[in-house]
């Protein structure tokens, strides 16, 4: 378009636009743009199927709020839709509702609001803006200095990602944000020098001294498992770096690798690929608490984390077995008196509880052929059967079931580490296990050797007196209310 006043606008061979030396404001007139090629632009609408909960999480929700249908899990709150999916709710800064993400503390997903006399909810329309292009518009052009001009036409960075890449592999190069850099200051005395510039140094009160030091962005507080989950899923790049010493004059260097290349609960689906989602968290969180000794992470516990899982994926032994492997992480659970005065009893954990690690729960649905069969027998070769190939899927080596009937159990082990797992095999109902009134099975009959086999029962005598050998006890459990799991339990009742 051709300018009304004296001077005219340019466009650079590098694109950029200039401006006649003319300092008075140049008016255009803007014709109206056709309604079809604004839409080309815009962008596709935000798809509710990230934000659906997980389904075994649902029965944990309270019962609809009778005016709203909102329903409660502890400080959160959440809405059924239309559709039957049920999402978080949260409000944006103007106090919308919105669909939120676990990791939000604002709402951004999209706008929803409740059905007319229902409980239910629903996507709120688009609004759109009116069309005022009828009337011709004035625009009044600016110079822009040089860095408000590279400022304003710096594109930027997309901050998120959906939740369904949660467990995918980061395929974006690893690139280092050279804006980590500060000034010193007396309330960041933790800091390094890299090439004259400043870094700040995670760290915690009463950190543990480790060779190998980790800087992180300026803004970011302490890191807990939320935290750094939420950024490896959403935001990768801003992760803590790894700086090493470099000989022979122990120069800082950073190293150029990501520590960690996808989410932690990622690496733990990649080797329990059929444990349930809240024990996939649970496993997580559990072994980021272990290995940092505190909520928090430090230098230590991040640099354990990535030796253990570059160890499941090389299958090489574990620098630290106790934190590699969620059975030996699994804490011991008491046995109480039963019914009777010589009868015994363990009470079971709820198999949907978060945040705690006191079972292993394998979700059925993901070997749906194999369950629809275990409910159809009653065989005990074939629980041990069903129970081994379960173990065997899911990393364990398992000494060969033998064809006994009576008190099935299984020996097997895991590559990492030398510790010998005997886990004694029960269906359950009820929220507890019934035991046996002896104590000792050499006294009925039903003596190790019989239980599992010759070479079984050599493998658990020899691990017992190496003080190597972990009880459990496993099976299947299926309560009203709940989805049908098989778990797992550890209670280090002898059975020699």
């Amino acid at each position: 378009m051709r300018t009304e006043g004296t001077g005219q606008a340019s466009v650079s061979p590098s694109g950029r636009h200039t401006e006649a030396p003319e300092s008075q404001p140049t008016t255009f007139q803007v014709s109206e743009i056709p309604q079809q090629g604004a839409a080309q632009g815009e962008a596709a609408p935000v798809s509710l199927d990230n934000y659906h909960l997980s389904p075994e999480l649902v029965p944990l929700l309270s019962a609809p709020d009778p005016t709203s249908g909102i329903r409660t899990f502890r400080t959160r709150t959440y809405v059924e839709l239309e559709d039957g999916a049920t999402v978080l709710l949260g409000r944006d800064a103007e106090q919308n509702y919105r669909a939120r993400l676990s990791t939000e503390l604002i709402a951004s997903g999209p706008r929803l609001e409740q059905v007319e006399d229902s409980l239910l909810w629903r996507r709120a329309p688009q609004l759109v803006e009116p069309d005022s292009s009828d009337s011709p518009q004035t625009i009044t052009l600016h110079s822009l200095s040089d860095d408000e001009s590279s400022e304003a036409s710096a594109p930027k960075r997309q901050r998120t990602t959906s939740p369904a890449q949660s467990e995918a592999a980061v395929q974006s190069p690893a690139v280092f944000r050279r804006d980590w850099a500060f000034e010193p200051t007396l309330t960041r005395p933790h800091f390094i020098t890299v090439n004259d510039v400043h870094y700040k140094v995670m760290t915690r009160m009463q950190a543990r001294d480790y060779p190998i030091t980790y800087i992180q962005p300026p803004s970011h507080p302490a890191y807990d498992f939320d935290v750094l989950e939420a950024i490896l899923r959403h935001t990768p790049d801003e992760q803590p770096r790894a700086v090493i010493r470099v000989p022979p004059d122990n120069h800082w260097e950073i190293d150029a690798r990501l520590p960690f290349e996808k989410p932690l609960t990622a690496y733990v689906r990649d080797v329990f690929p059929e444990v349930t989602t809240v024990t996939l968290e649970n496993i997580a969180r559990k072994q980021f608490e272990l290995v940092n000794s505190s909520t928090y992470a430090d230098a230590a516990g991040l640099t354990a984390l990535r030796q253990i899982f570059h160890s499941w994926q090389q299958g090489t032994p574990s620098p630290h077995p106790q934190w590699s492997d969620p059975l030996l992480m699994l804490p011991t659970l008491p046995t109480s008196s039963g019914v009777t005065s010589t009868s015994r009893a363990i009470e079971l954990p709820f198999p949907s509880t978060t945040g705690t690690l006191s079972r292993l729960d394998f979700d059925p649905m993901r070997f749906r052929r194999q369950w629809d069969f275990f409910l159809s027998t009653y065989s005990t070769v074939d629980f041990k059967r069903f129970m081994a190939g379960l173990l065997s899927r899911n990393g364990y080596t398992v000494m060969g079931p033998n064809n006994f009937n009576s008190f099935p159990a299984l020996v097997f082990r895991r590559a990492g580490h030398d510790y010998l797992f005997f886990m004694s095999l029960h269906r359950t109902r009820i929220p507890k296990l019934s035991l046996p009134t002896h104590t000792n099975p050499n006294t009925t009959g039903i003596n190790l050797e019989t239980q599992v086999g010759d070479a079984a029962a050599q493998a658990v005598k020899d691990a017992h007196a190496a003080n190597k050998i972990i009880w459990l006890k496993g099976g299947s459990q299926i309560l009203p209310g709940y989805a049908d799991t098989v778990f797992i339990i550890r209670d280090d009742n002898a059975r020699l």
